[in-house]
């Protein structure tokens, strides 16, 4: 029957974005050799696993040994792979399928309402090569996060359907172990139920029983994991226990044109017409749901809860969605006032359009990752063979996880923050560390750590504009490793000098 081919088509079409989108992805991420530098933390952990069934929640080496807090529901699920795959084949390819399976996702969710193939078409496209989501090196929670997010709110769509109840029930199960960020899922079922409220539309008690469950089941996964957190760290708990100097750097806020040109700039004003509707011509039950996310995100990344990378990837797959219902509405809009000229001509613009604004900053995302090179990653291998164990190393703040995963020592400090004291305090003794000139500073900073090596890679000299060290001597420091990455040994205690 014709119902039947349409299907056939509408699956054939849908399996051809997949699988140009995981294509692209794939390509990118074998170009860029190395990860990005927090995915080493989470290589370690799966390693971890692999081994002994069990995280790295005793560190001996971060932080030069330290309690580590974290959700391990991503790390046990790519550990599965890693029995296998080797863990480095794995780490490339699995994110960039999860990402990828997005398109499948919003897809539903785009169909589910417009009821409209080409709208939710288009979405999907949008989706597949949205810049924001091209960190291809990538190796971290929020590949997972992302597709069982948006499975989640598919879900809830649908949640009259047993099927989907149960779908819901086991994908929030799993986001409540992955990732501290659910909050997110949870505030905008809040806002949603407001402005149900507000705007005198019914919500099914089934909803509202889901949603109090929801609430209740993932505080009690977070006190299991962070209680000792809190009750260590008190509010600063919320902030991730951040140095004060580069909470502006973890929590970063892009220039306005920089972040849109990463959500795509048709998306995201075609997302500001159908908000606007939505909001002030009272649309549809699933467009304010939509939206609740959509405020939840920006209400959560004002105040810095989240990191502002996740949160502007998961908002510009809201509007990758609400795309669709803006391509509906136009041409609703064309069919009204008789421009079937026009209407003609429509999807075609859209198109190149969405290919000018979209395909090259997509590339040129992935091309510009922050990855360390081939040569560093031989130096700090070159750690484990030529260090004693029991002295630390100093890097920069991004680099404290190659040090660990690769040379297996010690480090001064990595971004896993939580129950470390004096976070700022041990931050500007790094920093001084590389911009002192005063060798019984640095002499000082490094006893107290106990720390015996310096690596002084071309990010730290670019960092703080320097080509060597400006205390560096011939008699206290010796240059045991000298390529373009230098390594130092130092020789010299400070009642010596």
């Amino acid at each position: 029957t014709f119902s039947y081919i349409m299907q056939r088509k509408v699956k054939y079409w849908l399996i051809a974005i997949l699988f140009i989108t995981l294509a692209t992805r794939l390509i990118l991420a074998f170009t860029t050799p190395n990860f990005t530098y927090e995915s080493y933390f989470h290589l370690r952990q799966v390693e971890q696993i692999t081994t002994t069934g069990l995280p790295l929640y005793e560190d001996s080496l971060s932080y030069s040994g330290r309690e580590l807090i974290f959700l391990p529901g991503f790390h046990y699920f790519t550990a599965l792979f890693d029995l296998f795959l080797p863990l480095e084949l794995a780490a490339k390819i699995i994110p960039n399928i999860l990402l990828s399976l997005l398109v499948i996702i919003i897809f539903l969710i785009s169909k589910k309402i417009t009821n409209n193939d080409t709208a939710a078409f288009l979405s999907a496209s949008i989706t597949g090569f949205l810049p924001i989501l091209y960190h291809t090196n990538s190796f971290t929670p929020e590949s997972l996060f992302l597709p069982l997010v948006f499975l989640t709110i598919y879900a809830f769509m649908n949640i009259k359907e047993k099927k989907y109840l149960t779908i819901y029930i086991f994908s929030f199960l799993a986001l409540s172990l992955i990732s501290s960020a659910t909050v997110l899922l949870l505030i905008g079922f809040g806002i949603y139920l407001l402005l149900s409220l507000l705007e005198g539309k019914k919500t099914s008690k089934s909803e509202g029983e889901l949603i109090i469950f929801s609430v209740f089941f993932f505080i009690w996964i977070q006190f299991l994991f962070y209680k000792n957190t809190f009750l260590t760290e008190g509010v600063s708990f919320i902030w991730q226990n951040v140095p004060k100097q580069i909470i502006q750097l973890y929590f970063p806020t892009l220039p306005v044109l920089q972040a849109i040109v990463l959500v795509s700039v048709i998306p995201f004003l075609a997302g500001i017409y159908v908000v606007y509707q939505s909001l002030f011509e009272l649309k549809g039950q699933k467009a304010f749901l939509l939206i609740s996310f959509a405020i939840s995100t920006t209400l959560l990344t004002w105040f810095r809860l989240i990191q502002f990378r996740l949160s502007l990837a998961f908002f510009g797959l809201i509007l990758a969605i609400l795309f669709a219902s803006f391509y509906k509405d136009l041409l609703t809009y064309l069919q009204k006032i008789k421009a079937t000229k026009i209407k003609k001509h429509v999807l075609p613009i859209i198109i190149i359009l969405l290919l000018l604004t979209m395909i090259f900053p997509a590339i040129s995302t992935s091309l510009k990752q922050n990855t360390p090179t081939d040569e560093q990653i031989t130096a700090f291998q070159w750690l484990e063979e030529n260090t004693i164990e029991k002295y630390g190393v100093v890097a920069l703040l991004e680099e404290g996880h190659l040090i660990t995963y690769y040379g297996k020592r010690k480090n001064l400090m990595d971004d896993q923050f939580h129950l470390i004291k004096n976070t700022e305090k041990r931050f500007q003794n790094l920093n001084s560390l590389f911009v002192t000139k005063f060798e019984t500073q640095a002499l000082g900073i490094l006893e107290e750590y106990n720390i015996k090596y310096i690596i002084l890679t071309p990010k730290a000299k670019a960092k703080y504009d320097i080509k060597k060290l400006g205390y560096y001597s011939g008699k206290c420091f010796d240059k045991i490793y000298d390529q373009e990455t230098r390594i130092y040994l130092v020789e010299c205690v400070l009642g010596e000098i």
